[in-house]
């Protein structure tokens, strides 16, 4: 137990060997350059090694410091996941949900007063991150992801299947009666989406060929970005049906055709195994599911 003595220099150690500079490590540990340097010093002194060499710019491990660092890196990590653990256990009422930007303004927080009102006791943290969740290093409870099942080790469920429709704002086809042909959706600027690249699906669909198709200049990454360019007018998006729906109930965006273009992904539901059957994570499911 004596070595528990030099918790803070092992932890200070640790961290400079991880940024390779005491000036780092003292940001990171929000303490000064000198406080860190006294702490390796001691350390240093306790064990009768030297961990670092001074270099010019940045410190270098010895090979004792490397042997040290290999232990100090699992504890401290270990000690990093127990703490996130208890906390997450112990705030069973509050939810950290990792979902796209996208998926956060087009879907899920325009229906978030439903959730509070029938759920008033629990609480949710949006992490928008388009990056897929670390759930071994992160405090994320649940993941929804717009994908294919590939998340080994974790527990996934499908909330939705996606297919991608045309709309467009009404004020683009104005009196046009809808649904339109194929061809007079044509006659329009399409918008595109890098991701979803679905319009020569469409037009094999629809009898068309793809050179019918015009090209666009302007292609874009976030789905949510796209159908903001269809609000404004400036042409036809081929979208996810879930990130439009909410905008086509409210009449600030129409259907031009009755096609649904099939996409081989859906939305889904990822958690760490076992979580699934806490209280506060079935119920945002079961509620996921309903709308």
């Amino acid at each position: 137990m004596e070595n528990l003595r030099h918790l803070r220099a092992l932890q200070a150690f640790d961290e400079t060997a991880t940024q390779s500079s005491l000036s780092k490590a003292a940001d990171v540990l929000n303490v000064t350059h000198g406080a860190v340097s006294r702490q390796i010093k001691q350390l240093e002194l306790h064990l009768g090694v030297t961990l670092f060499h001074r270099r010019p710019n940045g410190v270098e491990l010895t090979k004792a410091g490397e042997r040290l660092h290999q232990s100090t890196r699992q504890a401290f990590s270990a000690l990093q996941l127990g703490v996130m653990d208890v906390k997450r256990v112990h705030h069973r009422q509050s939810i950290t949900v990792s979902l796209s930007t996208s998926l956060a303004l087009k879907w899920l927080v325009p229906r978030l007063p439903s959730f509070h009102h029938d759920h008033p006791g629990i609480s949710l943290l949006l992490d928008t991150n388009d990056g897929f969740a670390d759930f071994d290093s992160s405090e994320v409870d649940v993941a929804l992801r717009f994908g294919e099942p590939g998340w080994a080790g974790l527990h996934h469920e499908q909330i939705a299947q996606e297919e991608l429709i045309v709309v467009a704002a009404p004020a683009l086809v104005e009196d046009t009666p809808l649904p339109m042909t194929a061809e007079a959706i044509c006659g329009l600027p399409l918008l595109h989406d890098a991701f979803n690249v679905g319009w020569n699906n469409w037009a094999e669909q629809v009898g068309l060929n793809a050179d019918q198709l015009q090209s666009q200049q302007t292609k874009y990454v976030d789905s949510a970005v796209l159908i903001e360019a269809a609000l404004d007018r400036q042409g036809v998006a081929l979208t996810r049906h879930l990130l439009a729906a909410r905008d086509l109930e409210l009449g600030r965006l129409v259907r031009l055709d009755e096609s649904r273009v099939a996409l081989d992904r859906g939305l889904y539901f990822v958690c760490r195994p076992g979580d699934q059957n806490r209280v506060t994570i079935r119920i945002f499911k079961k509620w996921l599911q309903s709308i």
